[in-house]
């Protein structure tokens, strides 16, 4: 089966690529939906199960999303256009960044997620979707032009730190802090997390 023929398995497509009418999708969603599902699958989709035997993806597969701006998608529509342009970042698979919104989010993650396996997309994305966008929203000049440009085109990778020995990935129970310092240009961390074996003083 071609890889965006409708699948015969019912209702196991989103109702738009099944013929039926929708307000919300258009021509251009559906050749970008058609674009992700062919690289998806081609990238990812069909190692998936091996990678997640092997709780490991290879690195390459980070460097071919990011060389294809396919790990994009995971941050907040609107994207940080100006910042995308200037790193001369102009599309995501013939979407130009300035219309990216947050139907082409579902698209990608509805075809990210079609191995039924959250592991080898998560090891991926969680990076983009939870690393960067706080520098964006948030961060000041200097931080932003500090982390930005290699983040944003996958040159460095962000990653978040939630596992505790303790506490897992349970949020509502970590017990690392952060309290800023008296002068109140800093913050002490003080705390451990699991994966990197590493005490925070």
């Amino acid at each position: 089966m071609a890889y965006n023929s409708p699948n015969p398995i019912p209702f196991s497509e989103p109702p738009y690529i099944r013929g039926l009418p929708s307000p919300y999708i258009t021509p251009a969603h559906c050749r970008f939906q058609q674009a992700c599902r062919k690289f998806a699958t081609e990238n990812l989709i069909q190692y998936a199960l091996e990678w997640e035997r092997e709780g490991t993806v290879p690195e390459h597969v980070f460097h071919t999303f990011c060389k294809h701006n396919m790990l994009l998608p995971n941050m907040p529509a609107p994207l940080p256009v100006d910042w995308l342009k200037r790193l001369g970042i102009h599309d995501i698979m013939g979407v130009k960044v300035e219309d990216w919104d947050y139907i082409y989010t579902g698209i990608y993650c509805d075809e990210m997620a079609r191995s039924g396996l959250s592991g080898p997309s998560g090891s991926l994305n969680a990076g983009f979707a939870f690393g960067i966008a706080p520098i964006y929203k948030f961060g000041s000049t200097e931080l932003q032009e500090r982390f930005l440009p290699a983040l944003l085109t996958g040159k460095k990778r962000g990653c978040i730190a939630i596992t505790e020995p303790e506490a897992g990935s349970d949020v509502a129970n970590i017990t690392t802090t952060a309290v800023k310092s008296s002068d109140g240009q800093h913050y002490i961390l003080n705390g451990s997390k699991k994966w990197q074996e590493t005490t925070l003083q």
